[in-house]
């Protein structure tokens, strides 16, 4: 097999970098993509780097680039390693740009409530330091343990508070990044404001394909001086939309709003607050000043009764919110063989319910291969949500590839046919990148002048999002 780490590209690197990994590659062969996981166990990985690079600055970030761009050598960044849809795989071989040791926090701007940190900074660590000063990056993604600050915005991630606070889209305020041909720029410090194209949201979600992200400004919020929990059960999925839509819209402004299916409510929520729970479950919570959480949380369990719904001890809320991260981890999170993944789709709310019962049927002919899903509601806007569909088949068998990659074909099917958009806030990598093009139609050509222009000799992360 052909491979790029010649003893003259190391030597270039290392005099470039200085820390070029050769060995210890397979450390570096999957993200959690469950193909890629799958393949990597059975001694094919989908990709693997034949060098790693890794960078202390910004500047060796760009010489790396311009060795690799010379010599037309793929270049895959690498953060967390957390993402689930292969994004970060080098499915050509090259260099995967190590960035955990970019990881400076360069500023926290107590006036402006604004952090800017490096792109290797893990989350958890940055939300600790920011919690010790009694302020929060509002993001809590479920892969915060793991994840990044680059990798949240090059994958266009959320966290459980973004019915308030927004997706990571929303939480950027500006980046620096360094262009394939090796040169660094950087966004004006304030986001969407008459000077032009919005450049800071050409890379946001772009998952290294564009170009490295070295540094990001995020808005940052106080820790809330309360947070109000709540429960409300529905007889169904489509009472508790309406009920969560009517809030919204007139204003009202929930931080978490996470509405459990009839059978993810048994499966999953029940579980792991320890309640036998039926109907459609809503755990919510509010957060702010006391009188306004009181007055939000009152005026949206209001709502929520004209739909129905029937308030449950909001206790049970409180138990999901200290054990949230339980459900990505086992007993809860399934390991090899079983397979698994998340079928994420986002509507308008004249839709969401058409492409919730779209993606329930496609799946149900696989019953037969015991596969269960577990749908949830988890990121609201005023104009629509979006549904989190966790499947599980025990077991593949020989055939297990083959299986996966039809479930994958039938759901994006049914998303697509209801009126739905593929994916929220996952990204997009190899798993979906054969759909891009149904997505998106002739505006895919839009974006992929846009890389040619960027990175002519097309060295970025190549394979992901069909560009």
């Amino acid at each position: 097999m052909t491979t790029y780490a010649t003893p003259e590209l190391v030597r270039e690197l290392e005099a470039a970098v200085g820390d070029v990994v050769t060995d210890g590659l397979d450390d570096y062969a999957a993200d959690t993509y469950w193909k890629a996981l799958a393949m990597h166990a059975d001694g094919s990985p989908l990709g693997r780097p034949d060098v790693v690079v890794r960078p202390s600055s910004e500047e060796e970030v760009a010489a790396t680039l311009e060795v690799a761009n010379r010599r037309g050598i793929p270049v895959v960044p690498w953060g967390g390693g957390s993402g689930s849809q292969g994004g970060a795989v080098p499915s050509e071989g090259g260099i995967v740009l190590d960035l955990t040791r970019l990881d400076r926090i360069v500023d926290v701007d107590e006036t402006s409530l604004t952090v800017t940190a490096e792109a290797g900074v893990n989350g958890l660590r940055l939300e600790q330091e920011l919690n010790e000063r009694g302020l929060m990056l509002p993001h809590y993604p479920a892969s915060v343990d793991l994840a990044t600050v680059g990798g949240y915005v090059a994958a266009r991630g959320s966290g459980v508070l973004s019915t308030r606070y927004g997706k990571i889209e929303d939480l950027v305020l500006a980046l620096r990044v360094v262009l394939p041909t090796g040169e660094a720029i950087e966004t004006v410090p304030v986001p969407r404001h008459a000077v032009g194209p919005e450049l800071t949201q050409l890379f946001v979600g772009s998952e290294g394909t564009l170009g490295v992200i070295t540094r990001a400004t995020l808005r940052l919020a106080p820790q809330p001086a309360k947070r109000r929990f709540e429960a409300v059960s529905f007889a169904t999925v489509g009472d508790g939309i309406a009920a969560v839509r009517s809030g919204i819209q007139r204003g009202l402004l929930p931080s978490v709003v996470r509405l459990y299916d009839e059978v993810a409510t048994r499966q999953t929520l029940g579980p792991v607050v320890g309640e036998e729970l039926e109907g459609a479950c809503a755990v919510l919570a509010f957060e702010g000043e006391p009188a306004v959480v009181d007055a939000e949380a009152e005026a949206m369990l209001e709502l929520a009764r004209r739909a129905g719904g029937r308030v449950l001890d909001g206790r049970l809320a409180e138990v999901w919110w200290n054990r949230r991260y339980e459900f990505y981890k086992p007993p809860h999170h399934p390991t090899l063989p079983a397979i698994w993944g998340t079928i994420e789709a986002v509507a308008t709310y004249s839709r969401i319910e058409h492409v919730y019962r779209g993606v329930r049927e496609a799946m149900r002919p696989y019953e037969r291969d015991g596969l269960t899903l577990k749908i949830h509601l988890s990121h609201w806007y005023p104009w629509g949500s979006m549904i989190y569909g966790r499947f599980v088949v025990p077991d593949g068998g020989a055939d297990a590839i083959a299986l996966h990659d039809r479930i994958w074909e039938d759901g994006v099917r049914a998303i697509l046919a209801a009126g739905g958009v593929i994916n929220d806030h996952h990204g997009v990598g190899l798993k979906l990148a054969p759909y891009m093009r149904e997505q998106y139609g002739p505006a895919l050509d839009t974006l992929r002048r846009i890389k040619e222009v960027l990175d002519p000799n097309r060295i970025m992360n190549p394979g992901k999002l069909d560009l």
